[in-house]
């Protein structure tokens, strides 16, 4: 990429060069590693027609001549606004075929039904272990008690947390309702060590 270039892609709009990477790599199945360029070059595209479009907006929406400075810059980001929700819908959203959706709707239907029955089995199976994985059914309940009793613990942890809870709901065990109950202590060593055995890469992360 030539510095010219590098200078144009450097100053796309940062939403539009957010979608316009998704909407590629997740959709259309662009390699990021392999053609980058692509990506960028719609992304340029895309952050061309968005100041024609705001532009033109202007033209027809022009701000009054007695207008303060900070009405003229309110005007300015609300072209730029709706000048980018334009050319996003017309451009690169319909790139997203209704072909592309069904077919991804049917996968994830049936990754969904495969993870359900993966957690049966290790609920059936009484794997007492599952929660370090998190192979457990998410819960509303775990996730309260979380809430109150590890809020303040990072991310990580609190995942680890929920799938701890979770499994002890499943299998009749007792948990923690407060912060003080005596269960707190032994489930937090519990989860730390799994978080020592396993580090995260960045344990404020929840994933």
């Amino acid at each position: 990429m030539d510095e010219q270039m590098l200078e144009q892609v450097e100053g796309i709009d940062v939403m539009i060069a957010d979608e316009t990477r998704r909407i590629l790599v997740e959709w259309i199945g662009v390699d990021p590693s392999t053609n980058q360029e692509q990506i960028d070059q719609e992304a340029l595209r895309l952050q061309g027609l968005t100041e024609e479009a705001a532009e033109a907006y202007e033209q027809q929406n022009p701000a009054p001549q007695a207008a303060f400075y900070s009405e003229v810059v309110q005007a300015k980001e609300t072209a730029w606004r709706t000048a980018r929700e334009l050319v996003l819908t017309n451009e690169l959203y319909p790139q997203v075929t209704p072909e592309m959706i069904a077919e991804r709707e049917a996968l994830d239907s049936v990754l969904d039904k495969m993870t359900e029955e993966r957690w049966d089995r290790a609920r059936e199976t009484k794997d007492a272990d599952r929660w370090r994985t998190q192979n457990v059914r998410p819960s509303r309940a775990a996730t309260r008690v979380v809430e109150r009793v590890w809020l303040a613990k990072p991310g990580w942890f609190r995942s680890l947390a929920k799938a701890l809870i979770a499994q002890r709901i499943e299998d009749r065990q007792p948990v923690p309702m407060t912060s003080r109950d005596p269960l707190v202590d032994e489930l937090t060593e519990l989860i730390e060590d799994e978080m020592r055995r396993n580090p995260p890469a960045d344990p404020e992360l929840p994933f």
